[in-house]
C-alpha cells in the first residue's frame, strides 16, 4: 500500500493511503480535513491554544480546543473535546495540509550534510544559534546547519537550556535523549540524537517548521 506523508506547519504528521488524501472529508463549515485518528496514525507534537467558543447557524455554539505549530505558533488544528489522548477526530485548517510522498528507503531521501549519521547511529545535528530573539525558531536548514533563534540570552545557559526544550518538542525526544555539544564557533552547537532517530525523519522533522511552510493566513 502506498503511503503520503500528511503534514503543515505544525509537526504533525499522518500516514494516510496515497488514494485516501484527496477524499478526505472536510467540514462544511469551515472546510477543515476531518482526521479520523481510529483510521489514521496521527504523530502530533502541538502546542495547546486554549478554548474558543465559535458562533454557527441557528444560534448554535461550537467548542474548539486549538492547537498551535510549535515552531511558528501559529494555529493549525483543533479538535471538539478537551482531552487529546481521548478525541475522536482531529480537524486541520483548511490550506494547512501538503504532501510528500513516503520514500521506500528513507536514507536515500535528500538529507543535508548539517544532518549526519555517526558511528552506532547516533544522528548529528549542526546548529547556528541565535540568542535574544523574540521567540525559539527554525529558520534555516541548509548544508551547512540549522539556524535556531531562541528568546533566552546565551550567558549563564540560558539560551542552551531553551535550545534543548525546543528541539525536543521539534525531534519528539526527552532531555535525557539528546546531548549539546560545542560547534565550531560561539554560535554553533551539535546536537546528538541519541535515540537513534533516521536522518530523513530528523531532516523532515526540521524542514516543516521554516517559516515558508507556514499559512500566514488563517
Amino acid at each position: 500500500m502506498d503511503l503520503t506523508l500528511i503534514f503543515s506547519s505544525t509537526i504533525a504528521s499522518t500516514a494516510v493511503p496515497t488514494s485516501l488524501l484527496p477524499k478526505m472529508p472536510k467540514r462544511k463549515t469551515d472546510k477543515a480535513y476531518v482526521l479520523d485518528k481510529k483510521k489514521h496514525l496521527a504523530r502530533l507534537n502541538i502546542s495547546e491554544a486554549g478554548k474558543v467558543l465559535l458562533k454557527r447557524g441557528e444560534g448554535k455554539l461550537e467548542k474548539q480546543f486549538r492547537m498551535n505549530c510549535i515552531g511558528c505558533g501559529l494555529f493549525v488544528c483543533y479538535r471538539a473535546e478537551e482531552d487529546l489522548e481521548t478525541a475522536s477526530f482531529i480537524y486541520a485548517v483548511d490550506g494547512a495540509l501538503s504532501t510528500v510522498a513516503a520514500e521506500t528507503n528513507p536514507q536515500d531521501a535528500p538529507v543535508p550534510p548539517c544532518i549526519s549519521q555517526l558511528e552506532g547511529g547516533l544522528v548529528q545535528v549542526a546548529i547556528e544559534v541565535e540568542d535574544r530573539a523574540q521567540r525559539s525558531a527554525i529558520t534555516r536548514v541548509n548544508a551547512d546547519d540549522v539556524r535556531v533563534t531562541v528568546a533566552a540570552p546565551a550567558a549563564r545557559g540560558e539560551a542552551n537550556n531553551e535550545l534543548l526544550e525546543f528541539m525536543g518538542k521539534v525531534l519528539g525526544l526527552r532531555l535525557s535523549q539528546m546531548t549539546l555539544q560545542r560547534g565550531w564557533n560561539n554560535k554553533s552547537k551539535l546536537l546528538v540524537d541519541e535515540a537513534r532517530t533516521l536522518t530523513f525523519d530528523c531532516c523532515i522533522r526540521l524542514r516543516i517548521c521554516l517559516p515558508d511552510r507556514c499559512m500566514r493566513n488563517f
